[in-house]
């Protein structure tokens, strides 16, 4: 039995819905993470790491975390676990590799499904393509409005495939480069914070 019908049969909009409903889904994500990870979130200004690390060796932790608490990166959060386990026995690079594993967990929220559309964007476009030329083909098996079904399988066909690759495109740069600064974040969040559990050493809090 040939599915060559029933695909012919598929209504034009079906493909071109998916495609929609998958733009949607990468641009909600594309602003919300845009928001989060660069207007919300900023790279370690480097001169306030010195003054809450010059803190720390003092052994001044409620200074430094008065400091860490105001501020919005993650690395001073992880900074704050860590402080706030001074007089505990518990290694304190496991808790920090601990508190690392969840800040990431948070800043990647939503990637993975972003990930997803910018792959999935153009293989729907090209589903569209393959059921459009089926359709067209379809048209030279049928003498009655042969030409008006071929043109429609050939816009579908090329419908889809650009909207897959519009959606596609900017879906999998947004992915690239918001893993990138994920990427960035954590590497400063970590680098700083085995710099503050190397000061905090022995030395007793004030």
């Amino acid at each position: 039995m040939s599915l060559s019908p029933l695909i012919a049969g598929l209504p034009d909009w079906v493909v071109t819905s998916m495609i929609l409903i998958t733009s949607v889904i990468a641009f909600t994500i594309i602003l919300e993470r845009g928001y989060s990870l660069m207007h919300r979130l900023k790279l370690l200004d480097l001169d306030k790491e010195k003054v809450f690390l010059a803190h720390v060796e003092k052994g001044e932790y409620d200074m430094a975390f008065s400091l860490a608490a105001s501020e919005k990166h993650p690395a001073y959060r992880i900074a704050e676990t860590i402080l706030l386990s001074r007089e505990s026995t518990v290694d304190k690079k496991s808790l920090m590799d601990e508190a690392v594993m969840k800040e990431l967990a948070g800043l990647e929220r939503y990637l993975p499904t972003l990930g997803t559309v910018s792959t999935v964007a153009p293989l729907l476009g090209l589903l569209g393509t393959v059921t459009g030329m089926i359709k067209s083909f379809q048209a030279f098996e049928t003498s009655a409005s042969r030409s008006a079904q071929l043109m429609t399988g050939i816009d579908e066909a090329l419908i889809t495939t650009a909207l897959g690759l519009v959606v596609g495109i900017p879906a999998l740069i947004a992915y690239n480069y918001y893993v990138a600064r994920v990427n960035k974040l954590i590497d400063e969040a970590t680098i700083m914070n085995e710099m503050v559990i190397s000061a905090m050493g022995g030395k007793k809090g004030k």
